[in-house]
């Protein structure tokens, strides 16, 4: 399996990859760390599965740049030009919110979930991620358990 991780949290992004090495041994892991870098991945490369975070920043952070503001549906707009380009990715949504967007673009994940599902035939779900709690591990495990086998 080669997978991709979009993530701009260092610490999840970590704890994603190694759970998956030590479950699913993939032969190749590429973390991504914004919007841009996650497209240009996803687009530019092959990979059979994909762990999105929706909300990001929409360039790489550095020490002197801070990355933009957060991009509240950063995952989405992955989602939609994978889509646009013909690039069938299966895909997980990771994230540690339950709502997104700000004022009149407000979502709740179940409603993010309705129209990930009714607009992206890769999606495959979402996993709500808590940095506290390993339950996330399961949800994966189940999200995955019928492409990938375990180790």
């Amino acid at each position: 399996m080669r997978l991709l991780i979009v993530e701009d949290d260092e610490e999840k992004a970590s704890r994603l990859s190694e759970f998956m090495v030590a479950t699913y041994g993939p032969e190749s892991t590429v973390t991504a760390r914004s919007l841009q870098t996650g497209l240009r991945a996803a687009l530019e490369e092959s990979f059979d599965l994909l762990l999105l975070d929706m909300t990001m920043t929409n360039f790489d952070r550095t020490v002197k740049e801070d990355g933009g503001r957060p991009h509240h549906f950063a995952g989405r707009e992955i989602l939609r030009q994978l889509q646009r380009e013909n690039i069938h990715l299966p895909t997980i949504v990771v994230t540690q919110f339950g709502r997104f967007g700000e004022e009149a673009e407000t979502m709740t994940l179940t409603e993010l979930e309705t129209e990930l599902v009714s607009k992206y035939p890769d999606y495959l779900g979402t996993v709500h991620y808590r940095a506290n709690a390993d339950n996330w591990k399961l949800q994966l495990e189940t999200l995955i358990a019928d492409r990938f086998p375990r180790r």
